[in-house]
């Protein structure tokens, strides 16, 4: 999810690229034609980093439309559309694209509702719906974390999320105590939540100086 400039989340979408690419090789017929979409798209998606033409960003929403179709990109697909959404601010787009998914979409059970609750913010966010862009983020968090504390093993995906979505609620001193605590609760994973840290830290930092 995000949809933000994070380098953590160009690092688990570097590894949704990375296991697309491994299940199509070797594919043929709409399976290739698919991949060659998908692959178009992530293109056009990763040159709009550098350019900033929002342009690019429907051009690629063009281009995976065409590559929805195939199991074998579908779920990578739905990603690079929910993010060049996010970028064009269309959250209207993005929550009802979400809601027209099945869980199985998404990579993790939690992640169609937390989606859906988070794009909902951001749209009244948008709208200066203050009071209801707190209940959905709220709804967002409690998703991501009911699915941490019925896990058994340590998910580093799903805490970037909820800090993701904490961010939007919480100033960057409450992050920071919460991530320190953390770092406390478990110690072999302490690099991780420096790492997720520090993100934050620079995005905030991004944020004041574009302010003044």
């Amino acid at each position: 999810m995000n949809y933000s400039n994070f380098s953590l989340r160009i690092f688990f979408n570097c590894i949704v690229m990375i296991t697309f690419l491994c299940s199509c090789n070797g594919q043929t017929g709409n399976k290739d034609v698919c991949k060659t979409n998908y692959i178009s798209a992530k293109n056009k998606f990763n040159k709009f980093y550098t350019e900033k033409n929002p342009a690019l960003l429907s051009d690629a929403l063009k281009d995976v439309k065409k590559s929805l179709d195939c199991p074998e990109t579908r779920m990578a697909s739905i990603e690079l559309k929910i993010s060049a959404l996010s970028f064009l601010k269309e959250y209207n787009k993005a929550y009802e694209f979400i809601d027209s998914l099945a869980e199985k979409d998404f990579s993790k059970p939690y992640e169609k509702r937390m989606q859906y609750n988070y794009f909902k913010a951001l749209d009244c966010e948008s709208k200066l719906q203050n009071e209801d862009k707190k209940i959905y983020f709220d709804k967002a968090i409690a998703e991501i974390q009911n699915f941490i504390d019925n896990q058994k093993s340590f998910d580093q995906e799903a805490y970037y999320n909820l800090f993701l979505v904490k961010s939007k609620i919480l100033g960057p001193e409450q992050i920071n105590k919460e991530i320190d605590n953390l770092k406390i609760k478990y110690p072999n994973d302490k690099d991780f939540f420096e790492a997720l840290k520090e993100s934050f830290n620079e995005e905030a930092k991004q944020i004041n100086a574009s302010v003044k």
